[in-house]
């Protein structure tokens, strides 16, 4: 009977993590404690995306239109004092974005008009207060950016050419992974447990890529069991990107990725010498 009731439940499992998700789907840490809550509507993010500390403290913020970021991005220290905010109008970032230190005094404070950094400026020494404007000539047509004097902003050489693979992100062209989907599927370890049990299904996961090319963070948004999610993270901060750009320059940027969990051919396994 036990036996039965276990394998009626890892059935339900998979069958509720493949299944389309509507409405509020919650994560949760190793402990039990909740780590996120994302609004689904056919599977697609719609609505807010909240995500917590392991202490029950606010995390981030963010709300999704259709799939689209849209709205307020807020993210919290541990202690709960607000880290930055910034608006996003239909994924691209619009108006100020702010960054605070963890006294809530304003660190730094950037301008952006339809995704484009129009101003920068940082607080607490004058040095990196200033604030240069430069433009660059292309066509006989000027465009103005702006960049700090502590650091000069350059577009980088490519070397390698864009997919044009369309990816969901918050910059004008979207980080994208060196060699497309598939370098992140090559470097995919499928956990024996979810092998052995058949799970197949989608790990959706954010990840803030830095202007060069290198994965910073990544968040959950739609989770696996059976170690899935944590496959699906480890696989994208194996491989290599492509930067985000904002008018030809790099910039840190977060992308939104699907990982899929597929079996393609049958694996076997020693049976178990327990009577």
């Amino acid at each position: 009977m036990q036996k039965l009731f276990t394998f009626l439940s890892i059935l339900l499992t998979i069958y509720s993590t493949s299944s389309a998700q509507n409405g509020i789907v919650k994560n949760y840490y190793p402990d039990g404690s909740t780590q996120s809550e994302i609004s689904y509507v056919n599977d697609i993010l719609d609505g807010s995306a909240i995500w917590y500390y392991p202490n029950g403290q606010l995390k981030s913020e963010k709300n999704f239109s259709k799939g689209i970021l849209e709205g307020w991005v807020k993210e919290y220290y541990e202690s709960g004092i607000l880290k930055e905010e910034y608006f996003v109008q239909n994924g691209i970032k619009d108006g100020a974005h702010k960054i605070y230190n963890n006294d809530s005094t304003l660190k730094k404070i950037s301008n952006y008009a339809n995704g484009i950094q129009t101003q920068s400026q940082t607080f607490g020494d004058e040095t990196e207060s200033k604030v240069q404007r430069s433009s660059i000539k292309i066509d006989d047509t000027v465009i103005k950016f702006a960049a700090t004097d502590s650091v000069k902003v350059k577009p980088q050489p490519r070397k390698i050419e864009r997919s044009g693979i369309k990816y969901q992100c918050n910059v004008e062209v979207c980080p994208e992974p060196v060699g497309g989907m598939k370098s992140i599927q090559d470097n995919l370890v499928y956990p024996e447990h979810a092998l052995r049990y058949g799970l197949e299904g989608i790990v959706t996961l954010i990840v803030k890529i830095s202007s060069v090319g290198e994965v910073v963070n990544t968040e959950i948004v739609r989770g696996m069991g059976f170690g899935c999610s944590e496959a699906a993270q480890e696989a994208v901060k194996k491989t290599k990107f492509l930067p985000g750009e904002n008018f030809g320059v790099p910039v840190e940027s977060e992308i939104t990725l699907s990982i899929e969990f597929k079996i393609f051919e049958t694996k076997s396994f020693p049976e178990s010498k327990e009577k």
